[in-house]
């Protein structure tokens, strides 16, 4: 088709999603049309034998003859062998500030990531202060290895963390067309030694004596870490609409699991009274363990947790070394691989998801006597 303003002002909805109409005068450009109606110039051409579409600007805020001299424009430079979309993010990279991309990011993290704290902590201790100042264009796979490097020295496994997180950074910048190509990709990074720290026998009536004494609902939140082996995040996003008291059955949902997948968790007998108690406390609210500012879940325990060994006495105990200790214990009871799985809610295995529903009473027994063991020294809640 022949475009001229009237026609693509006529242009209506398309019944798929996005339409594309070609200008038979400039038979690189055509208006995309999307399914709201909104329409945009393009150019279509094909780049080192891949087809690409450039957007050159909305109509009607571009017109068609500019749109038409931009179009011929590029297509001049792809026959010189240049590469336009490159050079329009080499373009755009030279402009934009590391620390100018970072508040897009960090909205995109908060969508899609539930430890976008972590990241944003990492932003603002470790890449900020080193490569927040540069370009994008600027920012060399030098730049990124000598930060890793430098915080490795001291802290390898940091550094490995910062190195993802710069890494996806920077793949964002690429994605969202800032950058044409991630210089952290594949960096070097440290030999990482699984932890195999769990709650060694003479650290159990100490710490459950402390966790005790430590006020509401900080108590409550570390004694189900011990009677479920769940994930911090999981337990402290714990809903009542996800629990059933009288099937002792919990399932961590879709969205919040660490694996995507709804997670069913057979809950304890001790799991089960500390919920009821609770339950008959709540006062309507839909979390478990709900926020006393706000209206959403309990967040933070890091200061909770330091009280509660301090009093114990205990060194170089994490909160995740909880969920490892009840996984220990498992084993030695005697679980099988698939028992462990559904009890602590792994994915797992290989195992299909019929093994959960078969592994279900067996898995919440073996987490009864795991939980037995773990706690007998000490809690009055078991």
């Amino acid at each position: 088709m022949k475009l001229t303003e009237q026609r693509i002002a006529n242009l209506v909805k398309p019944r798929v999603s996005v339409a594309y109409v070609y200008d038979t005068v400039t038979p690189s450009l055509a208006v995309r049309v999307g399914s709201t109606g909104g329409r945009s110039f393009v150019v279509v051409k094909k780049i080192n034998g891949h087809t690409q579409r450039i957007t050159l600007g909305r109509y009607p805020g571009l017109r068609l003859d500019d749109a038409r001299q931009a179009a011929r424009t590029i297509a001049g430079e792809i026959a010189k062998g240049n590469d336009p979309v490159a050079l329009r993010k080499a373009a755009r990279a030279r402009k934009t500030k590391l620390s100018d991309l970072w508040p897009s990011y960090l909205s995109h993290l908060k969508q899609r990531n539930r430890t976008w704290r972590r990241d944003k902590q990492r932003w603002e201790t470790e890449v900020s202060p080193a490569l927040g100042k540069k370009a994008l264009a600027e920012i060399s796979r030098t730049d990124c290895q000598g930060l890793i490097d430098r915080i490795g020295a001291d802290r390898p496994i940091a550094a490995n963390r910062v190195a993802a997180f710069l890494s996806a950074l920077l793949n964002f910048a690429v994605r969202s067309d800032r950058l044409a190509v991630n210089p952290a990709k594949g960096l070097m990074r440290f030999q990482e030694t699984s932890r195999s720290r769990i709650l060694k026998s003479d650290e159990l009536e100490n710490l459950i004596s402390s966790i005790e004494t430590e006020g509401e609902p900080w108590a409550s939140v570390f004694l189900m870490l011990l009677f479920t082996g769940a994930r911090r995040g999981s337990v402290l996003g714990m809903r009542w609409e996800d629990i059933d008291l009288g099937a002792a059955n919990w399932t961590i949902p879709a969205q919040v699991a660490k694996n995507k997948t709804a997670t069913p968790i057979p809950l304890t007998t001790p799991a089960v009274k500390l919920l009821q108690q609770r339950l008959d406390h709540s006062a309507g609210e839909p979390w478990v363990f709900p926020s006393p500012v706000g209206s959403r879940h309990l967040i933070g325990l890091t200061k909770a947790w330091m009280r509660v060994l301090r009093r114990a006495g205990i060194q170089d105990l994490r909160i995740h070394d909880l969920r490892r200790s009840v996984g220990t214990a498992l084993a030695r009871a005697g679980a099988s691989p698939h028992i462990i799985a559904t009890g602590l809610g792994h994915r797992s295995i290989a195992s299909a998801r019929t093994y959960v529903r078969l592994a279900g009473e067996d898995a919440r027994q073996a987490l009864n006597d795991a939980v037995a063991s773990l706690t007998a020294r000490g809690s009055n809640n078991a």
